[in-house]
This record gives C-alpha cells, sequence and structure tokens, in this order.
C-alpha cells in the first residue's frame, strides 16, 4: 500500500541525490553493472498488506420489525343527557369503576309522572271507546270509517303513554358498559339540557397497543397475529392484533395497527409508551461487531471482504438488530470471509494477505 511509505521512498532518493553530488558522478553515464541492476529493483513487487480475517457463516433468527406506539382506551364514551332537568342524584364519580347497567346519575322527575297518569286515563278511556265501537261496527250499526277514527285514537293515546315512559327512563343516566369513569361533568344541583355530557366512560379491558407500521413490512402481518408490547416501565405483554389499516398515511405512508391485551385489573393506562415487536418468519443473518462496520465512498455502510483470490470487495449490508453482543447484519452470502482487523486500511480490488484468526466468533479483535 502506498500511504505509509511515500515518505520513505522520497527519503531514500534524497540521500541517493546527495550521494551522487558528493561524489561528483552526476550526470556521467551508468556503468553496466548498474544499467543491469536498475530495471531488477524497478520489477521488485510490492509487498502486500496483510489483514486478519474470519470466515462466518450465516445464522437462522427470527426477523422483526420493531416500533415505538402507546396504549390507548378501547373504548372513550361521553355519556349525554337525552332529556333535560336538574340532576338529583349523582352515583358515580371521577375514578369510580361501574358495570353495564350501574346507575351514574339522576335527573329529577318533575312533573313527568303527573302526565303520564293522565296519558294512561285517557288510554283507558280510548280502549274503552273503540270496544264499544267494534260490537256497534259488527252489528251494522257503525260504518267502517268511523270504526278506523276509533282505532286511530287508540293508537294516539298509547303512544303519548310510550312517549312519556321512554323520557322518563331517560332520567336515569347508566352506564352502557364497564368501565371507569374518567370525566366527570356535573354536580349535584347542575341543569342539564338534551345532548350535555354528563360523565366520560373510559373502557381498558382489553386495552389496545397502536402503533404504525412501514409499507415495507405490513404485508408480513396479519389479523390475529401475535406482537409482544414492552412498556416503558419495563413491563412485557403479549398483544393480539385486531385492525391492520387498510389504507396508508397520507403523510407518513404508514399503516395504522392496533392490538388488544388483556387489562382485566386496570393495570395498563391509556397514553403509556410502547415498543412493539412483531416477528416476520425465520431467515439468516450474520452476528458481527459493530467494529467491522465501515463505509464506501458513496457514503454506504458495509463490511469489507476477501474472495478467493485475496482481493478485497466491499459488501453493502442491512443492520437488522443490535443486541448487546453484536449487531445482526444482512445482505451477505450464506458463507463469507469478513476483514476483522485492517478492513480501514484497504480498498476495493485491493490484493491482500489475509491472515485467518483464531477465534472466528465476530468480535472486532480475536486475539
Amino acid at each position: 500500500m502506498k500511504i505509509g511509505r511515500s515518505p520513505l521512498i522520497a527519503a531514500a532518493l534524497a540521500v541517493l541525490a546527495g550521494g551522487w553530488i558528493a561524489t561528483g558522478q552526476i550526470g556521467t553515464n551508468a556503468t553496466g553493472a548498474e544499467q543491469a541492476t536498475a530495471p531488477a529493483a524497478e520489477k521488485t513487487a510490492t509487498p502486500r498488506m496483510t489483514v486478519r480475517v474470519a470466515d462466518l457463516i450465516a445464522l437462522p433468527r427470527m426477523e422483526t420489525v420493531s416500533i415505538t406506539g402507546r396504549t390507548e382506551a378501547s373504548r372513550i364514551v361521553k355519556l349525554r343527557a337525552e332529556t333535560e332537568g336538574q340532576i338529583v342524584e349523582l352515583l358515580a364519580r371521577r375514578g369510580d369503576t361501574v358495570t353495564k347497567g350501574d346507575v351514574i346519575a339522576r335527573l329529577r322527575l318533575d312533573d313527568r309522572g303527573a302526565k303520564l297518569a293522565e296519558a294512561k286515563a285517557l288510554l283507558k278511556q280510548r280502549e274503552i271507546e273503540f270496544a264499544a265501537a267494534q260490537k256497534l261496527h259488527e252489528k251494522g250499526f257503525r260504518s267502517t270509517t268511523d270504526q278506523a277514527a276509533s282505532q286511530a285514537q287508540l293508537d294516539a293515546a298509547r303512544a303519548v303513554v310510550e312517549q312519556i315512559e321512554i323520557d322518563i327512563a331517560r332520567i336515569t343516566l347508566r352506564a352502557p358498559f364497564e368501565g371507569i369513569i374518567g370525566e366527570g361533568h356535573v354536580e349535584l344541583g347542575d341543569f342539564v339540557r338534551v345532548g350535555d355530557v354528563a360523565a366520560t366512560l373510559v373502557d381498558l379491558d382489553p386495552i389496545l397497543a397502536v402503533g404504525s407500521v412501514s409499507e415495507r413490512h405490513i404485508s408480513g402481518l396479519q389479523k390475529g397475529g401475535t406482537a409482544e408490547v414492552t412498556l416503558i416501565d419495563g413491563n412485557t405483554y403479549t398483544g393480539i392484533i385486531h385492525f391492520i389499516a387498510p389504507v396508508a398515511d397520507a403523510q407518513t405512508r404508514t399503516y395504522r395497527i392496533e392490538l388488544e391485551i388483556d387489562n382485566a385489573d386496570y393495570r395498563i393506562r391509556d397514553g403509556i409508551t410502547a415498543a412493539i415487536r412483531f416477528p416476520l418468519g425465520e431467515a439468516r443473518a450474520h452476528m458481527v461487531s459493530p467494529s467491522v462496520l465501515t463505509l464506501n465512498d458513496a457514503g454506504v455502510i458495509g463490511v469489507r471482504t476477501v474472495d478467493a483470490s485475496d482481493t478485497v470487495r466491499f459488501k453493502p449490508v442491512e443492520i437488522l438488530a443490535d443486541e448487546t453482543k453484536g449487531v445482526w447484519i444482512g445482505g451477505l452470502p450464506d458463507q463469507v470471509r469478513l476483514i476483522i482487523v485492517g478492513q480501514e486500511f484497504v480498498v476495493e480490488g485491493e490484493r491482500v494477505n489475509p491472515v485467518t484468526a483464531n477465534n472466528a466468533a465476530p468480535s472486532g479483535d480475536p486475539s
């Protein structure tokens, strides 16, 4: 290699030139012996650079894709008033756990009871009138039109009773599912109107782990598959994929994915950072020390290898995973002779003198 020897060659030429000047031989003809030895010196071969290599064989590993996501409640519902009135009972407050059908709040009955009694009395009257009209119609004393009008009055009375009963049922606000009251929006004495929010109910079982997967890896995932979810507190859970977005985000070109995690004790809360790792299948790769990685002139990351003719070759690689004992890389042949010492001092196409390391395990210094 020329680097490092150029100064020595220049120094040697300077000494030789000085000797020629001191002896007064500059410009004289060379002797026959000098003419004979000059070509031989010019033909002396440049020594090869010695590098240390290791013969590596690819190992099977489970290929995975890791993303950063967060936890989300499976449902967050705002419980709204369907009728108006004053809050006279508040049976569940923020942070309380409720089951489906539990009463959260009640409105004042006001005059709804009186209106229901009046409507039921009218309904009873219409039923009697209809029964009498039916008998007269059967005997031919009432026309079909009169009979239809009596039936319409009876149906209208029944509808009024049903409407009032529904309105009375709406004064009781019940939990639509099991969950936690995440936020309370009313207090005793508050007057609510139709559409006002009384409470926010959060469903944390199951809880979701959500994230975005790139278009490169989305084809390797499917609904019903599993993934490992590690929360920021270090706890790890198994999640089941229950939703994969059919359309990519226009900005990031990634797909939203949701996993369900059992959370019966509500231990996992909404909004916790999570590391999600999806298995994609088994593949072969090489485990190497990070010190063997290098860049070519174009800035591409890779490694330098030696082929059968002891010539240096640059091989681009893909870093698949980073572990404490090294990095997994892909893109190499199943068997490869990797330069593990001296890779930064040789270039593509250079012939080298490879020395095999005693320990073929990938470490920057096998000695």
